[in-house]
């Protein structure tokens, strides 16, 4: 029996309570109850429970044989004097061979009362208290308890679930129908701070004491509104070089580090790591390293530093600007004009056509990809069940028609040619006698009209690209994959991909929205993800920043860029137009998409554990050659303070670096481990038990 009896007169009940009671209304203690869920196999029902007794029982296995835990908890209320706002949630159970064989609760008066007077269930008392929901709204300091009603074959099968986890619940909507938020969950002071440190680890480059203190003081949306109003992070490679090559220039420069300097992205990658450690615009660091993954060229093939530099702050000047404007000024980049060959591609001569690399990689990888797409995400299906192109051939070649007569700024003192000399001082430049003035073919059918100006023609085909309707869930999945979790929810990227289409504003493209968005959804929020499928391998940059930063660590910079290259991750390296990594790569022998995992082998694995050890233990001395160098050196005192009492240390890290996901059996470990060192030596103490918790699969892992 499917127990959705809510009515208009119970949602007119719950808004009359709830006026009394305002949901922006804190709780007033820490929570007194644990709600424990339970599954039998054999039943294929799931059971909750709040109280102790009850749970050991189940647990035992003697009485009620067959109940196992599933790891699903929640908290709630004792008794109705533990907040001022508590409901009681009633319990009923299917009355035998009329009603379902399994529970049902509700927190809802006017839908208790309904089930009470229905025969199918009987009324067993109060489970536990809760606060309310308002039309699945929560209370700040609370989290959403979501409902869910498998309905079986006949009705002793139907049975009930309730979880806090909104990814858990979303992938349930094969087999449940899916009822929203019944109920509000009390947070405890811990879960609070835990869910803080996911949001940092979410939108900075890692936690700090400093920085967990703040954003719980103001809340995670008035962190985000400092987050998107702070700057500051820029690049120092910006010396400009001929593009005659190390071997040719360096001779006439009296710099002996000059291939190292100008000629190489090292300086490029010290400056990133100096801003990733200690600048304050964490989140538009963040926002611009994944947009750079999204967005790829490579020191592969653009190794002079100056311009790899102008690139790359294209993304920190744009990382919450507007997506079509993103989209121009990637296009016009000379960088990524000489990386894809778009500069100095002409328009059709004798028989040769436009270079079509730009073209199709604009299409392919920085917008729209290979397939239609519903919102979710998913792939939009045919009569036949095949997927639908989202572009042909000439469309590509209309694109690359478009994308002629651009040619490398000009440098100062210099004449404009039909095709100037290298160089990546700006946007390219337009030459219009080689620019294809003819109509052309692009997507969705449009037809561009025939002799419009170069800028005009450039970006009526962005616009073009940018209203495709698979923008959106385009952008969405891979900013929520660099973000939050390697495989989202069709629901949590069509929840940002609405966002992306409409601000709330009618704006579309609105990058600081799709960012809040994200970071703000219900399924990046909480503090405990319980769905197996959650999180992502934290990518060989983000786990070398995060461990440093987790340790105060002061640095120049110059040695992450080598370590990251051993780990998989050589920034700004990247091997191929694809990145490091695909954003739809498998892991082997199972059905979840996890990207970061491509590059993680037997290696660079080895190479993690050995980078941490150095971080640890090892001395990080300056480079000689590299002024003002100062190497790396991490702050132990606050853990060393703590080293004397292992439980205390052990809290911390947990705290810190694991958001308080460690289980018992790893934390028994540790303390046995920091107990192997004599108490009076601290120092080597918290270095131990910062150095295994950082190698645990449970901190590579960002859940």
């Amino acid at each position: 029996m499917n127990a959705r009896l809510r009515s208009s007169n119970a949602a007119a009940a719950l808004l009359v309570w709830v006026a009394l009671s305002p949901v922006t209304q804190a709780t007033a203690a820490e929570p007194t109850a644990q709600v424990i869920e339970f599954y039998a196999a054999s039943l294929g029902h799931y059971f909750m429970t709040a109280f102790p007794d009850e749970a050991a029982m189940l647990d035992q296995g003697i009485i009620v044989p067959g109940w196992v835990r599933t790891g699903v908890t929640w908290s709630a209320w004792q008794s109705p004097g533990d907040s001022p706002t508590a409901v009681p949630v009633c319990r009923f159970f299917g009355t035998p061979n009329v009603g379902p064989n399994s529970h049902f609760y509700t927190a809802d008066p006017v839908e208790c009362a309904i089930v009470k007077q229905n025969p199918g269930w009987t009324y067993e008392g109060i489970a536990f208290y809760i606060e309310p929901a308002l039309l699945g709204a929560c209370a700040s300091k609370t989290e959403p308890i979501y409902r869910s009603f498998h309905a079986g074959t006949q009705v002793s099968d139907s049975n009930h679930r309730f979880l806090p986890d909104l990814t858990m619940f979303q992938k349930m909507a094969s087999t449940s129908v899916l009822e929203g938020v019944v109920m509000c969950s009390p947070l405890s002071s811990g879960q609070i701070q835990n869910d803080i440190v996911r949001l940092l680890e979410q939108s900075t480059f890692g936690p700090t004491d400093a920085l967990v203190a703040h954003a719980g003081a103001i809340g995670p949306q008035a962190f985000l509104a400092e987050q998107f109003a702070s700057s500051g992070s820029f690049y120092t490679s910006n010396k400009y070089v001929p593009a005659i090559g190390a071997a040719n220039y360096c001779p006439t420069d009296p710099d002996p580090t000059c291939p190292r300097d100008y000629f190489s992205l090292f300086q490029l990658q010290t400056d990133f790591f100096k801003n990733a450690l200690t600048n304050g615009d964490q989140l538009r660091q963040r926002v611009a390293f994944a947009l750079s993954q999204i967005f790829v060229t490579s020191g592969l093939d653009i190794n002079q530093a100056y311009g790899m530099a102008i690139y790359q702050r294209t993304f920190l000047d744009n990382a919450f600007g507007n997506f079509e404007n993103l989209l121009t000024r990637v296009t016009l980049s000379s960088v990524m004009g000489q990386y894809l060959n778009m500069v100095n591609n002409d328009k059709p001569v004798l028989g040769v056509n436009p270079n079509e690399n730009y073209a199709r990689e604009l299409l392919q990888l920085f917008s729209i990809g290979l397939w239609e797409l519903n919102l979710d995400g998913t792939q939009l299906l045919d009569a036949t069940s095949q997927p639908i192109p989202t572009y042909d051939q000439p469309t590509v070649e209309g694109f690359a028609h478009v994308f002629t007569g651009w040619t490398y700024p000009l440098l100062p003192g210099m004449t404009q040619q039909t095709h100037n000399p290298k160089n990546f001082l700006g946007d390219m430049t337009e030459v219009a006698s080689n620019h294809d003035t003819s109509s052309k073919s692009l997507l969705g059918g449009f037809v561009e009209p025939a002799n419009l100006t170069m800028d005009a023609d450039l970006a009526s085909a962005i616009h073009n690209v940018f209203m495709h309707p698979n923008v959106g869930p385009f952008v969405a999945r891979q900013l929520i994959q660099k973000l939050v979790t390697g495989d989202p929810s069709p629901q949590y990227v069509a929840r940002v991909a609405t966002v992306f289409n409409n601000d709330g504003t009618g704006t579309r493209g609105n990058m600081q929205a799709v960012v809040n968005a994200i970071l703000l959804d219900p399924e990046a929020r909480g503090d405990v993800k319980l769905d197996p499928g959650y999180g992502k391998l934290r990518e060989p940059v983000l786990y070398m920043a995060a461990a440093a930063r987790a340790v105060g660590t002061q640095s120049d910079g110059v040695y992450f860029g080598g370590a990251g290259a051993a780990l998989g991750q050589n920034l700004f390296y990247s091997p191929s137009v694809f990145n490091y990594y695909p954003p739809d790569y498998v892991l082997p022998g199972m059905a979840n998409v996890a990207p970061e995992f491509a590059i993680q082998n037997s290696s660079t694995f080895i190479n993690r554990t050995n980078f941490a050890n150095t971080l640890a233990f090892g001395t990080i001395a300056p480079l000689v050659t590299y002024p003002g160098a100062t190497g790396t050196q991490p702050d132990w005192s606050v853990l060393q303070a703590l080293a004397s009492d292992p439980n205390a240390l052990a809290d911390k890290l947990n705290g810190l670096l694991l958001h308080g996901i460690m289980s018992p059996a790893m934390r028994a470990g540790l303390i046995t481990a920091i107990n192997t060192v004599a108490a009076s030596d601290t120092l080597t103490r918290a270095r131990t038990a910062y150095y295994l918790v950082v190698t645990s699969s449970d901190y590579q892992v960002e859940r």
